[in-house]
Formats: structure tokens, sequence, C-alpha cells
């Protein structure tokens, strides 16, 4: 392993594509925690940070042979925004704002929080240009934490009815919200 430490990345790179594991490691100890600090600054979790750089060296290795890299260090982190970006999809949106409003509380600068009290804001407005119905849902969801079950039985609706407001809902939350968000956040 010795002979490859000073060898460039398109060395490396070509020493992987023939199945040089040794060269894989190289690659891997240079740019893990880089890589790992880059997924934690869009996921806000070093577990979810941790997983989403595994998953990339895990998929640059089986799939070495496909790969046509000109810079490794840009196809890693590409590659690294792609499935943090990935898995912040997977969240429900409103936890992306939760995660920033977390940021936002403990870093308490003046901006900041004027940036929260609009956000705020615009959330309360955003609601109250609901139907009535869909406000209780989302309240009874995730202002009282109760289930889509619970919630169709106390407002005697159907539970693929609750489901539907609430995707309806975070759908207007989140097309509404998201640009402000991102604005600020990057």
């Amino acid at each position: 392993m010795d002979r490859l430490d000073k060898k460039s990345d398109d060395t490396l790179v070509t020493y992987i594509k023939e199945g040089d594991r040794d060269a894989f490691n190289i690659v891997f100890e240079r740019y893990w925690e880089d890589l790992c600090h880059a997924a934690y600054k869009l996921l806000k979790d070093e577990s979810s940070a941790k997983d989403v750089v595994q998953e990339v060296f895990f998929d640059f290795w089986s799939r070495r042979e496909q790969h046509d890299i000109m810079s490794l260090s840009g196809f890693l982190y590409q590659a690294v925004r792609y499935q943090s970006l990935k898995q912040l999809r997977k969240l429900p949106s409103l936890d992306i704002y939760e995660l920033r409003f977390q940021d936002i509380l403990q870093e308490n600068t003046t901006e900041e929080a004027i940036y929260l009290k609009q956000l705020g804001d615009r959330l309360e407005q955003q609601l109250g240009e609901l139907p009535q119905k869909y406000r209780t849902v989302f309240e009874m969801s995730r202002v009282q934490n109760l289930s889509n079950k619970e919630i169709a039985t106390k407002l005697q609706l159907s539970q693929r009815t609750v489901e539907w407001y609430l995707h309806t809902i975070l759908k207007h939350l989140k097309t509404s919200l998201t640009a402000m968000v991102l604005f600020f956040w990057f």
C-alpha cells in the first residue's frame, strides 16, 4: 500500500478499474473525512452522512469498470451531494425545515432570528390558506402527533382521506416554503 500513497488520483482510478483493493483503500482514506463533512453539511446528521459516504464508496467500487472519471474528487463530491439530496427527499418535507430551525436556534444570530420569524409567519400564512379540515388534520398529525388511523377515527374520515389531506398539505408547504428555506440555507 505504501507504493500507492503518493500516486495521483488518476493513477489510483486506473488501478481501481483493474480491481486493485489497495488503491481503493488509499482513495477511501484520502477522501473519507472530507466527504463525510460535505454530507453532514447537507444532512445535519453524522450517522446519515457516514451512511451516504459509505454508499458512494460501495457504488464506486462495485461499478468501478463503468465509471469514466475525469476528476476523482469532483466525481466523489458530486456523488455524495446526489446521495445526500436523495436522502433528504426521503424525509417528510417538514423534517427538512425542522433541521434548519434547529440550526438557526443553535446559531442564534440576529439575522437568523429575523429569518426564523419570517419563515414562521410564512408557514402560518400558508396553513391559513388551507381549508379548515386540512388545517385540523395537519395540527392533529404534526402538533398532537396522532397517527393517521387515530385522526381518521376522531374526524370520522377514512384513513386514505387523512393520508391524502397530509400529502396535499405537505406538497403545498414544500412548494411554497422550499425556495425561502434553500435561499437562506445555502
